[in-house]
């Protein structure tokens, strides 16, 4: 899968203020006033925010891709980013999962610094590779989770789009759509 250049950043940026940044910046101040860690964004968010910026679908099933052509990952800047297979499944996420194009998307600062990278699935052989290796549930085991180190998604995916503050700071690639840096 080739990189994804027709990117509405307009409406994904409209989703982001509105449901994600937005929302978080007001109550980070009760948040810390109180001593509560927010939790900044759920992983559904994430993939409503990919599904509108690679102008693609969720599919409803829990054990597939999250959307038909991506898989989508988020973890905070610098944390590794994680892929749970289910015992029943573990096989055909695995190839699906060969198959897709892969967002990873980083944040921190309480959403700050927003950063989208992409890497299509047969980028990520050796790592497939070694987990299929690893004989997932021979075991018995109740989880099978591994993750893709953040320096490596920062060293071979490709940056498609970064937020700071909240604005889409620009870089070079101009994608149709609107801008995308590298």
């Amino acid at each position: 899968m080739s990189l994804p250049l027709d990117l509405d950043i307009e409406k994904a940026l409209l989703f982001f203020h509105a449901y994600m940044y937005g929302p978080l910046r007001g109550k980070t101040r009760l948040y810390e006033a109180r001593g509560v860690s927010p939790r900044v964004a759920m992983s559904e968010d994430w993939e409503l925010f990919a599904s509108i910026l690679v102008r693609d679908r969720g599919v409803p099933s829990q054990s597939g891709l999250d959307l038909e052509r991506y898989e989508v990952k988020s973890a905070l800047h610098g944390g590794g980013f994680e892929y749970q297979y289910h015992r029943n499944s573990w096989r055909e996420k695995l190839a699906a999962d060969r198959m897709a194009g892969h967002l990873f998307i980083s944040h921190r600062d309480g959403l700050r610094l927003v950063e989208v990278r992409y890497c299509a699935g047969a980028e990520l052989a050796a790592f497939f590779d070694d987990w299929e290796a690893a004989r997932p549930y021979a075991d018995r085991a109740q989880r099978f989770r591994r993750s893709i180190p953040f320096g490596w998604v920062r060293d071979h995916a490709a940056l498609i789009l970064r937020l700071v503050d909240g604005e889409q700071e620009f870089e070079g690639l101009h994608a149709a759509g609107g801008s995308a840096p590298r």
